[in-house]
């Protein structure tokens, strides 16, 4: 077994929407001040204002060092997801032989030098997204954190017995492309792959 490493860099070829999934937890102070909302029978212009700025907040991924951020492992589960299709290697064996050396990559994006922190992101209608989703039998309106011309760099370690560097080149490029990162993909957050031997 030998490990190397390669370095990806992601460019986005259309939008990238994020969704931070941290409101699951129910502890979660985003999910908190929510819920103070959403538990209101009548809700105001201004709380229907405040739950859109709340929501784009919490989907926002951010680092106060690293400003707004993608988890590394969108490209690792991304890489052994899409392994089969291209090599024929399935997702149980690529998990044991690619990984990521860092947890969080710094994302580029158009307006970057506008944001210094997340309320930066929240309060500039630039990187605001509104959908309307069906919940039930009606539609809501939603808000998401959107990054245009956005791309990412990473080193990924990988054991070349279980997939070699050509291989791992088809399979970063062909994911990249067809499937994408973030949210409603791949309507969203389709890119094209650079990697290089590191």
């Amino acid at each position: 077994m030998a490990i190397q490493a390669a370095n990806i860099t992601i460019n986005g070829m259309n939008y990238l929407l994020q969704n931070n999934p941290q409101t699951v937890d129910p502890f979660n102070r985003y999910t908190k001040a929510k819920k103070s909302i959403t538990a209101k029978h009548t809700k105001t212009e201004d709380d229907l204002l405040e739950l859109g700025n709340i929501e784009t907040e919490s989907k926002v991924y951010f680092d106060d060092d690293l400003g707004v951020y993608v988890p590394t492992r969108w490209l690792t589960e991304a890489i052994c997801t899409g392994a089969f299709a291209v090599i024929k290697t399935g997702k149980a064996k690529m998990r044991g032989g690619v990984f990521a050396a860092e947890d969080k990559a710094k994302l580029h994006y158009e307006g970057s030098n506008t944001v210094k922190t997340i309320a930066d992101v929240v309060m500039n209608p630039k990187f605001r997204h509104r959908a309307m989703l069906p919940q039930g039998q009606v539609r809501v309106a939603k808000d998401f954190p959107i990054f245009k011309k956005w791309s990412f760099s990473t080193v990924i370690e990988f054991d070349d017995t279980v997939v070699d560097f050509a291989g791992l080149v088809k399979v970063v490029q062909r994911t990249a492309q067809y499937v994408g990162f973030g949210d409603f993909r791949p309507t969203f957050g389709r890119a094209t792959a650079e990697v290089a031997h590191v």
